[in-house]
């Protein structure tokens, strides 16, 4: 029966995409009760997903396994010059306009008193847009009344991670742990002729825009230690770079022949029982996108006067080829979890993350898949059906918020750019105790 279970889980998750994220390109949380606290974890254990956060969580967690699925809704919408435009999507011909479906699951394995072995798959995070005008063609053309001129704009990528674990109890109060981190990605591209004087080989588009969809894999490694004192619990966890192959075809894209790795994070965590029935956490995170050249090259801009005619070494493909110029971002993370009876507990946190992307320098590039969010409101639950199943759910808001700057280039001569993102995530998991 759990062989069934598990085999369905992961056809699932590697079949169903998932797009978007709230703290940069990546997920606030894994699992729903993790996002339902704000996204803390590092010193959390909360269920098998945790594992997903800091390895060293499941030791000692009991046996169980974790599915769940959550509808993503990002409202995007990008301006350029006079040009506006709303992303639109649709998912499976089901007509929810922005909506992605993220799946995730999770199991731990008690294999003695001291080990717990686990297994986590899990979306990592990612972007997703289709523009129905492409306003980069309009500007290109100087004219704002020339609607979806060549066709669609837009990306897509998706990252999702499988992480098999193995904790170990030091003691009764320190475990460690340690994950292979095995990278999935999938990306595609279609709209961007304009930036084809940005290229290598300007008399083509291959390797740059509009090849279609192409899936490429990688992997690091993800360890973590926490201890428990009392009520007091501390964490802290390190996942190296996910090293992953490059898009072939699209190796005039992204820096380095068309490489895009999954930025290394740091964390530190802390979570305090005030009594029996309530929890308190906190998590700070750090993300180094800058260690990612695809992510981190400077993109072209006004402040620069190289940029935007783009020197030998900065053609798109090349180590130093042109980027988002993303910085990195610390998050901070706050959660609360009450047992309000023996059956319902209430959750509820606040996660917050300043926009990796400098709106005085790097606006144009962004335009493509905004990650301007800063601010996330979250709130979810667990009922108990039984003392071996439990349902949770969550609800996650990220707050609107806007970001303008110089671009190189405008319709209408103004050289402005504009970049609006708000969210909306709900979630419903399934635990069993086996």
């Amino acid at each position: 029966m759990y062989k069934k279970i598990l085999t369905t889980a992961i056809a699932t998750c590697i079949s169903i995409p998932a797009a978007n994220a709230t703290n940069g390109m990546l997920m606030i949380g894994n699992g729903n009760k993790s996002r339902a606290m704000g996204g803390v974890a590092v010193a959390t254990p909360l269920d098998s997903l945790s594992g997903a956060s800091n390895p060293a969580t499941i030791a000692g967690m009991e046996d169980r396994f974790d599915i769940g699925m959550d509808i993503f809704i990002a409202n995007v919408e990008a301006q350029l010059g006079s040009v506006a435009a709303k992303s639109e999507a649709s998912v499976n011909g089901l007509g929810l306009d922005n909506a992605y479906f993220m799946p995730a699951m999770a199991i731990t394995y008690q294999y003695t008193d001291d080990i717990t072995l686990g297994f986590s798959m899990v979306p990592t995070g990612g972007g997703g847009t289709l523009f129905r005008t492409n306003f980069f063609e309009a500007a290109r053309a100087g004219t704002a009344n020339t609607p979806s001129i060549n066709d669609k704009l837009g990306v897509d990528l998706l990252i999702m991670e499988m992480n098999p674990t193995i904790a170990y109890k030091l003691n009764k109060q320190n475990s460690i742990g340690a994950s292979l981190v095995i990278g999935v990605a999938r990306f595609n591209a279609y709209g961007l002729s304009l930036f084809n004087t940005f290229t290598q080989d300007q008399s083509t588009l291959e390797g740059f825009t509009n090849q279609g969809k192409e899936w490429t894999g990688g992997a690091g490694l993800r360890i973590g230690w926490m201890g428990s004192y009392g009520d007091l619990n501390l964490g802290a966890s390190y996942s190296s770079k996910v090293y992953m192959k490059e898009f072939d075809k699209y190796t005039e894209l992204f820096a380095e022949n068309g490489n895009i790795d999954v930025p290394a994070i740091a964390g530190l965590g802390v979570s305090y029982n005030i009594t029996p029935e309530l929890l308190l956490a906190m998590d700070v995170t750090y993300t180094f996108y800058e260690d990612v050249r695809s992510i981190a090259n400077l993109g072209p801009n006004l402040a620069d006067a190289t940029s935007p005619l783009g020197s030998d070494d900065r053609k798109l493909g090349l180590p130093d080829g042109l980027g988002f110029g993303w910085e990195n971002q610390t998050v901070i993370k706050l959660g609360a979890a009450y047992q309000y009876d023996n059956q319902t507990t209430l959750r509820a946190g606040w996660n917050y993350g300043k926009s990796p992307i400098d709106e005085d320098t790097q606006i144009i590039f962004n335009l493509l898949a905004p990650a301007s969010v800063q601010n996330n409101l979250t709130l979810g639950g667990t009922y108990a059906l039984n003392s071996t199943m439990e349902l949770n759910l969550s609800y996650v808001r990220a707050f609107e918020f806007e970001q303008s700057g110089p671009t190189y280039i405008s319709d209408d001569g103004s050289n402005f750019g504009r970049l609006k993102m708000d969210q909306h995530s709900l979630g419903l998991s399934f635990s069993m105790m086996y």
